[in-house]
C-alpha cells in the first residue's frame, strides 16, 4: 500500500496555485475555482484545498483543515543543493536537516503556513 493523495489546505488558492506551479514546477492537473487544485506527481496526488469551500456538502463528504500541515515530496539525493537554490532564489527561508548517511531534507513553508519538505526517499530507507 502507498499514499495515493496528500491535501493540504490554503487560505488564498491564487498565492498558491503561483507557488506549487511556479516555485515547485509542479504541473496543475485540474481546479475548480474557489475550491480546490490538484496536482499530479509521480504515482501520486497532491491535492490544495480552500478549507471553507471543501467544508461545504458536496459529491464527496465534506472535510476541511487548517493552513500548517506537513508534505514531504520526494527528490533524488543528488538534487539537494539545486533545489535549495532555487528555493532560496524564491526568498524562501530554507532549513537544511541530516539524517545520518540516508540524506538531507530541505524544509520550507508555503505561502499558507504549510511546511514542506523535499527529500530523498533514502531517509525512510526507501529507494
Amino acid at each position: 500500500m502507498r499514499a495515493l493523495e496528500t491535501c493540504l489546505y490554503v487560505d488564498d488558492l491564487g498565492r498558491a496555485e503561483t507557488f506549487y506551479s511556479e516555485v515547485l514546477g509542479l504541473t496543475l492537473f485540474g481546479k475548480a475555482a474557489g475550491r480546490h487544485l490538484f496536482y499530479r506527481l509521480e504515482g501520486s496526488m497532491l491535492l490544495i484545498f480552500d478549507p471553507v469551500a471543501s467544508s461545504q456538502p458536496g459529491d464527496v463528504p465534506a472535510h476541511a483543515g487548517k493552513p500548517g500541515g506537513h508534505a514531504c515530496l520526494s527528490i533524488g539525493r543528488e538534487e539537494t543543493d539545486t533545489w535549495q537554490a532555487r528555493l532560496e532564489g524564491h526568498g524562501l527561508k530554507v532549513t537544511r536537516y541530516a539524517w545520518g548517511n540516508r540524506g538531507e531534507s530541505l524544509y520550507f513553508e508555503d505561502p499558507a503556513g504549510n511546511v514542506l519538505e523535499l527529500a530523498p526517499a533514502s531517509i525512510w530507507g526507501l529507494e
